[in-house]
């Protein structure tokens, strides 16, 4: 069991990565920039959502891994840096669908504490516009990002599943599968 749990680990700690630094970079941008970059950032947004994980595992599959060769479709790897080049398509797969919320959440509570009285203080008092988003935006708007954030990442769990399953990674989401199969009762109230 060891090492199934190592890569599933492993798979959440590289999408919950690319799914926070994504989401919050996107929706940062959209809350920040200007008309187009909001609306480019709001159709991903809209576009992510609705793509499930085994969408695109399979899609990036075909792209990535059958198309140009560049990433393997089987397995989880061995060695630590095997392993990572092993688990990003899978990881990628898994963060398409999450890092959206995460974005408009981000979005919305940049925009939201943007146009609070504190932050045109700031401004009036002849603060750089770095400063004021940093200190005055951001700090107040992570409350909501960081609880869609850990919300999502709680989520994604159940998605390893059919990921694990699509790229052929031996963790505990094909554990789960072969528990079911076997109709192990035990180890699939355990997984």
């Amino acid at each position: 069991i060891a090492p199934r749990l190592g890569s599933t680990l492993l798979l959440l700690g590289m999408a919950s990565i690319l799914m926070v630094v994504f989401g919050i970079g996107l929706g940062l941008a959209a809350g920040l920039g200007g008309r187009k970059l909001d609306g480019g950032v709001r159709a991903a947004s809209s576009f992510g959502i609705a793509t499930p994980s085994f969408v695109a595992a399979i899609v990036l599959i075909a792209v990535f891994a059958v198309g140009l060769g560049w990433f393997p479709v089987f397995g989880s790897g061995e060695g630590f840096f095997n392993r990572v080049y092993h688990l990003t398509l899978p990881a990628v797969a898994l963060a398409i669908a999450q890092w959206s919320s995460i974005a408009r959440v981000t979005r919305i509570s940049v925009r939201s504490e943007a146009d609070k009285e504190h932050v045109e203080t700031a401004r009036s008092r002849g603060l750089s516009e770095h400063t004021i988003i940093r200190r005055h935006v951001l700090r107040n708007a992570m409350i909501p990002i960081t609880t869609i954030a850990g919300l999502t990442i709680a989520g994604t769990i159940a998605a390893t599943v059919v990921v694990e399953t699509a790229f052929g990674i031996n963790g505990m989401g094909s554990l789960l599968i072969e528990s079911v199969t076997a109709k192990d009762f035990a180890v699939v109230q355990a997984v």
